[in-house]
């Protein structure tokens, strides 16, 4: 009994160990990111295009002084205008859960995205899909995204909103839809709260969660019912959530620990990893098809509404 005890006290130390070490390289990762000299990407800067001197300059405002950074936010951005120069409309999608993988992976996504695609065709537009992926593998980048889902994405949607802002600075004519579901819905509405006063910029959102606040603005669409049943995410039914999840829950509550450390380590992994060992919080209702009353025929009305003319 005392060498089993013993064994699980070195297991949870060495788990401790590495929880310290993934959040050391947090804070390595977050000041990696802001520091550097920039004196590199000053150089030449006459000899590049018009187009690249000017996403540079947006860098220096938006990321600050990091020239990893930088670097890294400018290849982002040319990468896009080279993608979506020849395009009138492109749509930015973002998923829910963690937002690491593309929306269209999603069934439910995948069915309104195509929709969208359909309608806009119908409008006459040729629509540019752009997956944002704003969550990388590994426990820092989850550790990353719950930090800036906690204070409502300051860094993340500040610099997705700057660069569909030199987007629409730089291809003449063109719109853009930014689109999410869930977590990534909540995304897109920080993200669109930055470009509230750019005319060309829609935003249509689905089932955000009630934790997160929503502002309304202008060249908007918030969907938080299916037409189906209520959604007990986006109306804070705490009893139908609490109902829907108890084992979950029961798990949660009983994982072993012997110390107020222990509690945290074991309840910090068990959050951050639940969507990998089928934990996911459940919530019925929170379901968004196409073909579901509240969904299709409302974002197509949105859709004719904004871009019936050209």
């Amino acid at each position: 009994m005392k060498r089993s005890r013993r064994f699980l006290v070195i297991c949870k130390g060495v788990l401790a160990v590495f929880l310290a070490a993934c959040l050391l390289g947090l804070v390595i990762y977050a000041v990696g990111g802001h520091g550097g000299e920039t004196n590199s990407s000053s150089l030449g800067r006459e000899s590049m295009g018009t187009v690249e001197q000017q996403a540079w300059q947006v860098a220096g405002e938006v990321i600050g002084s990091g020239k990893k950074a930088q670097e890294r936010f400018v290849t982002e951005v040319l990468d896009l205008y080279n993608k979506i120069k020849d395009s009138d409309l492109v749509i930015f999608c973002n998923s829910g859960g963690w937002g690491n993988k593309p929306l269209s992976s999603d069934y439910q996504g995948q069915s309104w995205l195509t929709g969208i695609e359909a309608k806009l065709t119908q409008l006459g537009y040729e629509p540019c899909v752009v997956d944002d992926i704003r969550t990388g593998n590994g426990l820092i980048e989850r550790l990353l995204e719950f930090k800036e889902h906690l204070t409502r994405y300051p860094s993340k949607a500040k610099v997705l909103a700057a660069k569909i802002d030199f987007l629409t600075q730089h291809i003449a004519n063109l719109k853009v839809i930014i689109t999410g579901q869930s977590n990534g819905a909540a995304f897109a509405g920080e993200v669109a709260n930055h470009l509230e006063d750019n005319s060309r910029v829609y935003s249509i959102r689905v089932g955000i969660p009630f934790w997160h606040g929503i502002r309304e603005v202008s060249n908007s669409l918030v969907i938080d019912n299916s037409g189906v049943g209520s959604d007990v995410l986006t109306q804070r039914d705490l009893v139908a959530i609490i109902k829907s999840n108890w084992v979950k829950l029961f798990i949660l509550n009983h994982a072993p620990a012997f110390t107020p450390v222990d509690w945290c380590i074991s309840r910090a992994v068990l959050i951050l990893t639940s969507y990998d060992f089928g934990l996911g919080l459940q919530a019925p209702g929170h379901e968004y098809m196409w073909e579901y009353p509240g969904v299709g025929p409302v974002i197509e009305a949105f859709l004719v509404k904004n871009f019936g003319t050209q």
